[in-house]
């Protein structure tokens, strides 16, 4: 397959999904609320949805990297050398996920408990959490979604075969559903409380990511007994 692989179209579907994870991770300062009353109380008004997205598109950049690798490695090292690699990466990022769905539950407990305590707890959470700049990060949702599927049109055009890698197009799959999750949870209450909802849409990615990262992890040590063996 590589070999037939239309090599210039598969390197521009790499550029867009790097750039794709550029964007996310740029969206952490980009959808920064700054808030003096968020400084005093020393929590996070940064949006929590959109860069835990990283952690899933990550992996697809990931699995994207190994297949360029295979144009320019000889399969024999590419095959020691891959299965490690994976391990490490996605143990690490495994790690990465639970921390992090950790610190979302305790921040989304701490907005809705804020905001169920009327009155003063009311007041802080409208002083901290109720200007979420829906704007910014429509703006980044349809660049980001834009994206991901010219990368999966130009992974396709550079080989078709690459329709039959199961594993490849349900992540893309499962990335592109992340983008509409966070979408519809930032669209079905009012602004102020998309706060928490956007909370809740990062909490939901983060699983996901957490489940394709055992994916690969358990894809890695495989690999790596069948090396040893």
């Amino acid at each position: 397959m590589l070999d037939s692989m239309r090599k210039p179209l598969f390197m521009v579907a790499l550029i867009l999904i790097f750039l794709t994870v550029l964007v996310e991770l740029g969206s952490i300062a980009v959808l920064g609320l700054p808030s003096p009353a968020a400084s005093k109380l020393d929590v996070s008004t940064t949006g929590r949805a959109i860069p835990a997205l990283p952690l899933l598109d990550g992996l697809i950049l990931f699995a994207t990297v190994l297949i360029g690798i295979a144009l320019l490695v000889p399969e024999r090292v590419q095959s020691k050398v891959q299965g490690i690699v994976t391990v490490v990466f996605s143990f690490l990022l495994f790690l990465g996920c639970v921390v992090l769905i950790f610190i979302d539950i305790a921040l989304l407990l701490l907005m809705v408990s804020l905001l169920l305590a009327i009155p003063f707890g009311t007041i802080a959470y409208f002083a901290i959490w109720s200007h979420f700049d829906t704007g910014g990060a429509r703006v980044a949702l349809s660049l980001i979604m834009s994206l991901k599927i010219g990368f999966a049109v130009c992974l396709v055009l550079a080989h078709q075969r690459f329709l039959q890698n199961k594993g490849l197009v349900l992540i893309i799959v499962t990335s592109l559903l992340a983008n509409l999750i966070i979408a519809f949870l930032h669209g079905c209450v009012p602004g102020v409380l998309v706060s928490i909802t956007d909370c809740l849409a990062g909490i939901i990615i983060l699983i996901l990511a957490a489940i394709w990262t055992l994916v690969y992890l358990i894809g890695g040590i495989i690999s790596v007994i069948k090396v040893i063996v």
